[in-house]
């Protein structure tokens, strides 16, 4: 349950604006407390967050308070297809990078924290994560960032999008999906990525995280009912031992689980003979199209 300072500093809406709607329009009904304190669920949360958004975007909250959560998210996605959006909050990360470059975590963080509650989730993984952890790397490479001002960014991202998906994880009634890395991979920001963009669409999230040996994975993929496993490989100077332990973990792994693996290092694996179920995903929209065509499938 969340306090409704929380919900605020969450969702980007103001506690008067908060309650102001909640008066007039009834958009969510909080619990309250013997002394009248209001308390909110993570499914309230998640909404609040929709319902600003689509306010933005011109929608009037009188018409939107009737809305279904399927169809809130029905027109913010239509919205999205025909490239609207908030220009001016797409600089997230180049204050996250400013942040960086200053030395401060906490401004870090808050620049994320602050963008996942004003932008729909695959925005803030394609116009704030995926630019600020490629300019972390090139400046990194260029020596223009020191091991410690990479860190405060990704360790942003880890701590950020970890909370996020806590969230939603408590209310997603998608299919449970895992998502690791296999032994001797440490590059996880993409898996996490993954992720993010899975707990939008509904899924509930297994993240196991990186370097996990391979029959640890499989057993774990077991236990908890996945219904498909997003690997990723990113190094290609150890593809040869990265491709032993994905066979490995194959062979372990009931074949009734999909696999799914991207990456830059799973573009050298051999997937002859390994049959429909382990598919090579290009970028992130394929893995949004791979979920799609999970639940359609019925698994």
């Amino acid at each position: 349950m969340f306090t409704i300072k929380a919900v605020s500093q969450a969702t980007g809406v103001s506690i008067e604006t908060l309650r102001a709607w909640e008066r007039r329009y009834r958009v969510v009904e909080p619990r309250r407390d013997p002394n009248g304190r209001r308390s909110y669920e993570p499914g309230d949360v998640i909404r609040l967050r929709k319902l600003r958004e689509a306010t933005e975007r011109g929608h009037p909250i009188s018409k939107l308070a009737r809305v279904s959560d399927e169809e809130l998210t029905g027109l913010l996605t239509a919205a999205a297809a025909g490239g609207a959006g908030d220009a001016a909050s797409r600089n997230f990360a180049e204050q996250m990078l400013l942040a960086a470059e200053r030395y401060r975590p906490d401004d870090c963080d808050q620049a994320l924290s602050m963008a996942l509650a004003l932008l729909p989730l695959p925005a803030v993984v394609d116009e704030v994560l995926v630019p600020a952890l490629l300019a972390v790397g090139e400046r990194w490479h260029s020596g223009e960032f020191t091991v410690a001002q990479e860190r405060i960014v990704s360790n942003a991202a880890r701590k950020q999008v970890g909370l996020v998906l806590d969230t939603y994880n408590r209310i997603a009634s998608g299919p449970p999906i895992v998502f690791v890395t296999l032994a001797d991979e440490r590059h996880e920001l993409g898996i996490l990525m993954c992720a993010l963009l899975a707990a939008a669409r509904g899924v509930r999230c297994q993240y196991l995280g990186a370097d996990v040996p391979p029959a640890d994975a499989a057993v774990f993929a077991d236990r908890v009912g996945a219904s498909a496993v997003v690997l990723s490989f990113v190094r290609r100077e150890s593809s040869a031992a990265a491709e032993a332990h994905f066979a490995e973990f194959l062979k372990r792994l009931p074949r009734s689980i999909a696999v799914w693996i991207g990456g830059q290092g799973a573009t050298a694996f051999s997937l002859a003979g390994l049959g429909e179920r382990v598919a090579l995903l290009g970028d992130y929209r394929a893995l949004e199209r791979a979920i799609d065509g999970l639940g359609a499938t019925g698994r």
